[in-house]
This record gives C-alpha cells, sequence and structure tokens, in this order.
C-alpha cells in the first residue's frame, strides 16, 4: 500500500479536478507494471486468492480500491495484468457492503474525460 499509492495520484487524481501530468503519469504506470504489480501477484498473491490469505482481511482493502483510479486513463487499465484485474474483482465481490462506494468510484474514474484520460501508458 505505501508503495503503491505514490503512484496513484498523477494517474488517477484527475477525477476530483485535480491537476495531472501525463508524463509523470507514464512513469508512475511504468513503476506499477514493473515492480509494484509483480509484488503484488508473486508474493502476496502466489499462493492465495487474497494477500497472504484466501480470506479477504483490511489489507485487499487497502489496495484493491485505489487500483480503480487507473480507470481514469482507459488505455492504461487496459495494460493492468489480468492477474491484477482478477484479485481487485476478487476483493470488490467479497465486500458486498460496500458495493455501493466501490461502484461509484469507479463510475468517477471511468467517466473522467479530462486531458490524457486516452494517453498510451
Amino acid at each position: 500500500q505505501t508503495a503503491l499509492y505514490p503512484c496513484i495520484p498523477s494517474i488517477g487524481y484527475g477525477i476530483f479536478g485535480m491537476p495531472v501530468d501525463t508524463d509523470e503519469a507514464k512513469e508512475k504506470f511504468k513503476a506499477l507494471q514493473e515492480e509494484h504489480f509483480k509484488i503484488l501477484t508473486d508474493v502476496y498473491l502466489k499462493d492465495t486468492k487474497f494477500c497472504y490469505s484466501d480470506t479477504p482481511t483490511i489489507a485487499d482493502l487497502a489496495i484493491a480500491p485505489a487500483l480503480n483510479f487507473i480507470k481514469a486513463r482507459k488505455k492504461f487499465w487496459e495494460a493492468v495484468p489480468q492477474a491484477v484485474k482478477d484479485y481487485q474483482a476478487r476483493v470488490l465481490e467479497a465486500f458486498p457492503g460496500a458495493k455501493e462506494n466501490f461502484d461509484a468510484l469507479e463510475g468517477m474514474a471511468t467517466g473522467w474525460d479530462g486531458e490524457g484520460n486516452d494517453a498510451e501508458p
């Protein structure tokens, strides 16, 4: 979480009206691709469906919902590894009581049409 979160603002905080830099977003997404997603899938999810567990925990809620910010940049989201997308879906499905909140964030992200929303990663 603490390593992943610094990559998120330049990619997705445009949905809040904050200024975002597309070149910085590309650099941060590259870090996600080359480092953070690999750690997530090869370490935390190596033998389990959730972070170090087959039962979802607060750790999963610290990671999976934040991935919605990447959806603000459509082509970035397309480039997210399927294993990461599948993990996010599992986590969000595991907490049906928060579905309304997860859906609201996803809707904000996918509906963002700011500059750079269609940039290549």
